[in-house]
């Protein structure tokens, strides 16, 4: 593996942590972080090797949104109340991914 796909990794597997962290609070099952976990690796290397924007923040921010908006979509027809943190997860994590990304992996 190159040194981009394998710090894209460790940035998406830190972003999946930090996503994790109020999960464990409430208990969520393990399958559900196991998803949010590989959601932000995936998320992270698609950041490393995507440009939409010049923009590394406005690139992790934008991407992070679109990879969500299909997951977001099924968890609100299962738990409506769970649309708006994901979503927001996204947004606060997404641009620290493009950040990181953009940052360590030119």
């Amino acid at each position: 593996m190159s040194k981009k796909v394998v710090l894209a990794i460790i940035i998406g597997l830190a972003a999946g942590l930090i996503d994790l962290i109020p999960l464990v609070m409430v208990k969520v099952p393990l399958l559900n972080m196991i998803s949010i976990l590989l959601f932000w690796i995936i998320t992270s290397y698609f950041v490393a090797h995507v440009t939409l924007f010049k923009n590394s923040l406005l690139n992790g921010l934008v991407l992070s949104t679109l990879n969500m908006l299909p997951l977001v979509a099924i968890i609100y027809t299962i738990n409506p109340k769970d649309f708006l943190p994901m979503l927001s997860m996204a947004l606060i994590l997404g641009p620290l991914v493009g950040y990181l990304n953009g940052r360590f992996n030119q």
